[in-house]
């Protein structure tokens, strides 16, 4: 509307604008009808810059932020086809990725691989059943196959971890020389909250809002259009080799798309799992670390809290 139009509608309510007030409802269009429903509840006859910001707070107030803390919800007892749909919900959400993230070339099933001929390529997606020192057992749900890969590449992966294996045919034997993970893209912008949230190891303060963290293995926190997420250091330091850095382990895992990818190791089972990261937090805390650390990665702020300490999420700091 031009300027015209807005007093034209405000004096038919029988209300005046200031010059000042018109000026920003001109520029801000969008709260026009707030403005006047607040105004007639009021019994105003003009609408100065007081009203205006009273009106305003109560806007604020009523868009507050909603804040939403989830946490895992274990499965206590369950059967081998459980567990079965379980890893293929998983393969299926982590292999599109793979698809949507990477540029695979000759992808087929294992299903089909059996047709390659000698010297022929071709890219496969499955997840990791068992490994040997120099090869890998990998199913896709619609068949399996034993891949000969490096000894150094084979250390690296876990079990039930979803690849992407580029490999060849070699008379008998299927051989492999390029892994691919779900990987995230370069391109993530980084995304800070709009007000300073501060975490610690028992609560989570949002403005002038405080929450209660309940102590867990992983939790996700929703913060209007914000998502954090809270990770125990204990799950990392089970996929954590000797003299390796707790933030690298990470990062393997983040680029997994899994927090905790290993059934073999966590021997437990979700209504959700959290530990997927079917969606990307824009800020990833790690608890009860042993040291204090701060690393941005692909878009994503990373935390490792020691006890006793907080994070200040806005301004990316540790105190």
């Amino acid at each position: 509307m031009e300027k015209l139009e807005i007093v034209k509608l405000f004096l038919s309510n029988g209300l005046q604008l200031t010059p000042q007030v018109l000026e920003r409802l001109f520029q801000n269009q969008e709260i026009i009808d707030k403005i006047l429903e607040f105004a007639k509840q009021r019994g105003a006859i003009i609408i100065d810059e007081n009203l205006l910001e009273e009106c305003l707070r109560d806007l604020k107030m009523e868009t507050r932020l909603e804040i939403k803390v989830v946490y895992p919800e274990e499965i206590r007892e369950f059967s081998v086809e459980d567990v079965a749909r379980v890893l293929k919900e998983r393969f299926n959400i982590l292999s599109t990725i793979l698809q949507e993230n990477n540029k695979l070339q000759n992808l087929t099933s294992l299903s089909r691989v059996k047709r390659l001929k000698k010297g022929e390529e071709a890219t496969v997606i499955g997840m990791i059943k068992d490994k040997t020192t120099y090869s890998v057992s990998i199913e896709d749900f619609t068949s399996h196959e034993t891949i000969q890969l490096d000894a150094k590449v084979v250390e690296k992966l876990f079990y039930d971890d979803v690849v992407a294996i580029k490999m060849r045919r070699e008379d008998e034997k299927l051989v492999g020389d390029k892994i691919f993970y779900p990987s995230l893209s370069f391109f993530r912008r980084q995304t800070l909250p709009e007000s300073e949230v501060i975490v610690s190891h028992s609560e989570i303060k949002v403005g002038k809002e405080v929450f209660e963290l309940a102590e867990n293995e992983v939790a996700r926190v929703y913060i209007g259009g914000f998502k954090l997420f809270i990770i125990n250091s204990k799950v990392i330091e089970k996929y954590t080799r000797e003299d390796e850095k707790s933030i690298d382990v990470l990062i393997s895992l983040i680029e997994r798309r899994h927090l905790n990818p290993s059934f073999f190791l966590s021997r437990k089972l979700y209504k959700k799992d959290l530990f997927l990261l079917d969606e990307i937090p824009d800020t990833l805390i790690v608890t009860h670390a042993a040291e204090p650390l701060y690393k941005p990665y692909k878009g994503i702020n990373i935390f490792f809290l020691p006890e006793g300490r907080e994070v200040r999420v806005k301004e990316k700091r540790i105190e």
